[in-house]
């Protein structure tokens, strides 16, 4: 009767190990899927463009309607990296602006327009738009660029289904043992 119990604690063992790794080899080789943020679509000043003065308002337009919470815009001078203007935009269906006060008048120069937005979908997305003023040339900034927390990555998943197996390898090695001693 026990090599009957050994045989099923080991069949047990083996099932329990291969539903530990089931869900973490579904996915595994396959890259994780992109969830779409929202992109910035048009504004103004537009990426990359020149403008004769500073502007006294900023506009961006984006793929969604950002959510209303935690947004913020900050212009910072490109070459000496000294934040200009940080604040917190007003938000109207897909676009958000803000005015420029007439204090800041930094004159000719590179500048970057740096947001911060809570997209249509709950995930924070961070990017940038430049412009430049006078005879400065500026590269276009790129727009919005995906925010790194996009869910648990496939090694996670794997780790995870390893670390269940082994600990149920155990249980049942344990489970054999306490039966043989009794």
């Amino acid at each position: 009767m026990r090599k009957g119990f050994i045989g099923r604690a080991a069949v047990a063992a083996t099932l329990a190990t291969g539903l530990a790794f089931a869900p973490a080899l579904n996915g595994a080789g396959t890259a994780p899927v992109a969830h779409a943020h929202d992109s910035v679509i048009a504004s103004v000043p537009a990426d990359g463009q020149n403008l004769d003065e500073f502007p006294r308002r900023i506009e961006m337009t984006f793929s969604g309607v950002p959510r209303d919470s935690f947004n913020t815009v900050a212009i910072s001078d490109a070459d000496t990296k000294e934040v200009l203007i940080t604040q917190q935009p007003e938000l109207q269906d897909q676009g958000i602006s803000f005015d420029v006060p007439e204090s800041v008048a930094p004159g000719p120069g590179s500048y970057i327009v740096g947001f911060q937005i809570t997209s249509s979908d709950g995930h924070s997305t961070r990017g940038k738009l430049s412009f430049s003023v006078g005879d400065h040339q500026v590269d276009a900034g790129g727009g919005a660029e995906l925010d790194e927390d996009d869910g648990v990555p496939t090694w996670a998943w794997v780790a995870g289904g390893g670390l269940v197996a082994v600990i149920l390898a155990v249980v049942a090695a344990v489970a054999v043992v306490n039966r043989k001693a009794a």
